[in-house]
């Protein structure tokens, strides 16, 4: 009976530990995106990535970029599949767009290269460059009424980028 009871509170122990331990890693990620000027974004990349709620705010910053990343290959495919269809100046529009993008992801790549070497600075201008192309390539296609897959895919791209950029600047 008493090694039950010592289980029992063993057991409790390590529960309650584990619950303080979530609940301080939901805290650091809540006070980080609450920093950024786009929390949300922020909140749908950390749910993206379940390794986030484990990560210092160093970590979150690379985790940031891999959301942008991510999002910036699937918006890129996205366009290359409305591309296939669009013609005339509406094809245009999008050969255009994805030469931003293409910019864009390179901007990408590098603001991970920039964290790498704890160029944090850096990496979150690089993001600020991706922010540029994925609104130059939005307003290029305006007046094309994009499908969701593009226009949406843009907003998430926007939105991660921006997000992420704020993360970066947290890291000291």
């Amino acid at each position: 009976m008493a090694s039950t009871c010592k289980f029992v509170l063993v057991v409790a122990v390590v529960f309650l530990g584990l619950i303080a331990f979530v609940s301080g890693d939901a805290a650091l990620i809540n006070d980080v995106c609450g920093k950024t000027a786009n929390p949300g974004s922020c909140h749908n990349c950390f749910n993206m990535y379940t390794r986030s709620s484990n990560e210092d705010v160093k970590a979150l910053g690379r985790t940031s970029i891999d959301c942008a990343s991510s999002q910036s290959l699937n918006l890129i495919s996205a366009v290359g599949d409305t591309l296939v269809n669009a013609k005339n100046k509406e094809r245009d529009a999008y050969v255009d767009c994805s030469t931003k993008l293409q910019s864009g992801d390179q901007q990408i790549a590098g603001a991970l290269q920039s964290w790498q070497s704890a160029s944090y600075a850096d990496a979150g201008n690089k993001m600020l460059a991706a922010i540029q192309a994925a609104r130059d390539c939005r307003s290029g296609l305006q007046k094309f009424n994009p499908p969701p897959s593009v226009g949406d895919g843009l907003t998430a791209l926007v939105g991660f980028c921006d997000a992420a950029n704020g993360v970066l600047k947290q890291i000291r």
